[in-house]
């Protein structure tokens, strides 16, 4: 079920992408060619993420390190691998950044509330035990040993798919604020919905990191929050460059 979660959150993403893509009258080999390898490096990306993250346990288990079925996909791995893949892809075809960049910027997050919902058939991403009425049940051999007593924990991948469809629904009415173009919400210039994206969805996971049991520290830092106060700090840099009155800033 988890590869079905995944492998619907793609197809919405495609069929959303070619709808969008029309819209703004962009060459369609180019959208098909670059997300094939947005989508393959993501995936990659995810993976090795996650690996790395568990390696004690991937060490002594090498095999399972390829068998997506039981889980283990690593959202950041899958953005940073798949935003590097989709502007390198972007650059060996000479498109402009900016003509492609809103599409990732605003399908990452539907893609995302979608794919979230593959942790809820694995019984993973969830956080401290509750009474509340909507707590997940987790079995046994699932909980952590400091909470084996515990049966209903906060289905952080709820909380999260939750979040992801509201930045999605806010990055969508920005981008359909002015007839559906990208030049929008009051003169945003193309590109800004990506930065909009990095500056939301950094905001979302730093604080639901605060909630995870598992969080991966080096060093006695939270590696995810790291990476997104980057993210923050790189959508606010990047929608302040855009919208400055530096005219190079669309190529």
């Amino acid at each position: 079920m988890y590869g079905f979660i995944i492998t619907f959150s793609i197809a919405v993403s495609i069929f959303f992408a070619s709808k969008l893509a029309k819209k703004k009258n962009l060459d369609s080999d180019i959208l098909y060619g670059g997300m094939f390898w947005v989508i393959l490096s993501g995936i990659i990306g995810a993976r090795l993420y996650h690996v790395v993250h568990f390696w004690s346990f991937y060490s002594e288990n090498p095999a399972l390190i390829i068998n997506l079925r039981i889980g283990g996909m690593a959202i950041y791995g899958a953005i940073i691998f798949g935003v590097a893949a989709g502007l390198i892809y972007l650059k060996i075809k000479k498109q402009h950044i900016t003509d492609w960049i809103d599409l990732g910027g605003l399908l990452l997050p539907l893609s995302q509330a979608i794919g979230r919902w593959g942790n809820y058939f694995n019984r993973e991403l969830f956080g401290a035990p509750t009474s509340l009425p909507w707590g997940i049940y987790i079995p046994p051999e699932k909980r952590p040993e400091i909470f084996k007593d515990y049966e209903k924990f906060h289905p952080l991948f709820l909380y999260e798919s939750l979040l992801n469809l509201m930045l999605f629904l806010f990055l969508l009415w920005v981008f359909n604020k002015k007839t559906g173009t990208f030049e929008n919400a009051d003169g945003l210039k193309k590109g800004s919905v990506f930065f909009l994206y990095l500056a939301g969805y950094g905001l979302i996971r730093f604080f639901m990191e605060f909630l995870k049991l598992d969080a991966w520290k080096i060093a006695g830092l939270n590696t995810a929050q790291i990476i997104s106060i980057l993210l923050v700090l790189s959508g606010i840099f990047g929608i302040r460059k855009l919208n400055s009155n530096d005219k190079t800033a669309d190529n």
